[in-house]
């Protein structure tokens, strides 16, 4: 029974670490889908400003100093992009890290609950069977193997010739029952 207590609080323990991975893993979801909102805006940004790359090039009149900017823009663009990638590949390989340990905590657990099945079978074979208070009345199924009397017409005398035990400095004596009816004893 203890067993089956500490295996109960240490399941109920690993599926309190599985709910805390689960909400890791969704905060972790929710900044990846902020990271991948993010790129996406950087991208239209970008995409924005190579158009305005190609109509300034287009353009013959544009000037040394406005093309430096959009590059010197374009440049800080393109590392943001580097910067949320790497943070992505990160968030990625903490998920797959999560994923893995909730893969042997269901592992484990599945084998503990098997294990506690196994246990709970051999603990209701070992259970003593339950006696009722009807089996108590025994004299009521004591039937005369001769006549087939029952109930009153049976007497319980003791058996002055078998001891079964002592309570205190008194004997107890083992039963012979008498049929009335027929006088056979057994």
């Amino acid at each position: 029974m203890v067993i089956i207590k500490d295996e109960n609080s240490e399941i109920d323990t690993l599926k309190n670490k599985i709910d805390d991975a689960n909400a890791k893993i969704g905060e972790l979801e929710e900044s990846l889908n902020e990271a991948y909102s993010t790129i996406s805006a950087k991208d239209e940004k970008i995409n924005n400003l190579k158009a305005k790359v190609d109509d300034l090039k287009s353009n013959a009149s544009v000037s040394e100093e406005e093309k430096s900017k959009l590059i010197s823009q374009i440049e800080e663009l393109n590392n943001k992009i580097n910067e949320l990638n790497n943070l992505i590949s990160q968030k990625e390989a903490e998920i797959q890290e999560i994923n893995e340990i909730i893969a042997e905590k269901d592992k484990f657990i599945e084998d503990q609950s098997d294990h506690i099945e196994k246990v709970e079978t051999e603990l209701n074979e070992l259970k003593p069977p339950e006696i009722g208070v009807s089996d108590l009345k025994s004299e009521e199924r004591i039937s005369c193997p001769r006549c087939g009397a029952v109930g009153k017409n049976i007497k319980v005398l003791d058996d002055k010739s078998k001891v079964l035990s002592y309570v205190g400095n008194i004997p107890m004596y083992a039963k012979i029952y008498v049929c009335k009816q027929c006088g056979y004893e057994f």
